[in-house]
């Protein structure tokens, strides 16, 4: 889900986990690679998730699993390079077929597919002056369904053509406005992103909007948000528009925050 080299930074992702009534993706457990070792291990909210059971592999929600190789849950949702679509689908995610890791595959593509019950997405890292992630921009289909309230009004209901024209018409470097939604039940701390002509182009993940509210309540500034890349259709929606968001809170308390649970608990 990175450009450049920053894949080389990330030596641990968050593991999402979609719970089947409500369809939220609640961040479950971390999987790290130090270039050597895999490890997984367990983050509060596994324990207190309704419906949440061990996942495939590591029935002990207590342990900190290690392995030399990626998890076998982990690698099936690693690209088989016989499929017919493998060289296209890892060059519009700029990623080398020919040398790209599972690792670097996970990054950069989620590690899911629609309808899929679990994700993985890089944890936030230190940048100057707080803390930055790049993440997948989440509801995009829904835009074409079903229009949303923010403090800038009430978004249209979007055709395919409408929207495709929009988030082809973004580049990367271009700045996002982050605004709450109004009037969401589900997660009242859901944020939505606009470009700068105020077009509606998706959400940030719930677990990131959670993660950053706590500091937002607090009073810090509004996160800044950048396009990264859009992807072409042929990725899919879950695939279509990378984004990345920087903080001004210390990466010391988000992280720890998000280590003991806080505010990512359910």
């Amino acid at each position: 889900m990175l450009t450049g080299t920053q894949e080389e930074l990330v030596t641990e992702l968050v593991v999402l986990w979609q719970q089947p009534t409500t369809r939220a993706m609640i961040p479950v457990g971390l999987l790290g690679f130090d270039g050597r070792t895999y490890r997984f291990e367990y983050l509060s909210a596994a324990a207190t998730a309704e419906g949440f059971r061990p996942l495939l592999g590591f029935k002990d929600l207590g342990v900190a699993y290690k392995s030399d190789e990626l998890f076998p849950l982990f690698h099936e949702r690693i690209m088989d390079p016989s499929r017919e679509d493998f060289v296209r689908v890892l060059e519009d995610l700029q990623l080398d077929p020919s040398t790209a890791t599972p690792w670097e595959q996970l990054v950069y593509t989620g590690g899911g597919s629609e309808g899929d019950t679990l994700q993985v997405t890089p944890l936030p890292s230190a940048d100057e002056g707080g803390w930055t992630c790049a993440v997948l921009a989440s509801g995009l289909r829904y835009l074409q369904t079903k229009s949303v309230r923010s403090e800038l009004g009430e978004s249209p209901v979007y055709s395919e053509d409408e929207f495709e024209a929009v988030l082809m018409s973004l580049s990367p470097g271009d700045r996002l406005t982050v605004r709450r939604e109004i009037g969401n039940d589900y997660n009242p701390d859901a944020m939505l992103l606009f470009t700068k002509e105020g077009h509606l182009v998706g959400y940030l993940p719930d677990w990131l909007a959670r993660f950053i509210a706590p500091s937002m309540k607090a009073g810090d500034p509004w996160p800044i948000a950048r396009v990264e890349r859009v992807n072409s259709p042929a990725a899919g929606w879950h695939l279509r528009l990378v984004v990345s968001v920087k903080g001004s809170e210390s990466i010391e308390v988000a992280a720890k925050r998000l280590r003991a649970g806080g505010a990512l608990d359910y």
